[in-house]
């Protein structure tokens, strides 16, 4: 990678997060799917922050305060999901039914700097 390239994947992004049921305990209950991309936003928010990034207008201004150590102690903004998706789950409840059902925010979408 040049170096510029490796600027651009320290930013705050979407990272790749397969979860697998069997291997978090979970595959007794869960009937579909096996596993499902959940996703994990990871990376900096540094001043100045671009409109990539989609910082929150406090996200802007904490980032100032922290580049210029304006106030001791304030960290930098943090990189977070800002669109989830749902995710339907075919599962055995606690008396052996088997049910479907849709859980919000299960799936990140976007990450911005917040």
């Amino acid at each position: 990678r040049d170096e510029q390239d490796q600027y651009t994947w320290k930013l705050c992004g979407r990272h790749v997060m397969r979860v697998d049921f069997q291997l978090i305990g979970w595959n007794a209950y869960v009937i579909s799917p096996k596993s499902f991309d959940a996703f994990y936003c990871s990376g900096e928010c540094p001043f100045p922050m671009t409109k990539e990034l989609n910082p929150s207008n406090h996200a802007a201004v904490q980032s100032i305060v922290h580049a210029l150590d304006a106030v001791k102690g304030v960290p930098p903004p943090c990189c977070v999901p800002d669109k989830l998706s749902p995710l339907s789950i075919l599962y055995f409840d606690e008396s052996r039914n088997v049910v479907l059902k849709v859980y919000p925010n299960m799936v990140v979408d976007t990450c911005a700097c917040r």
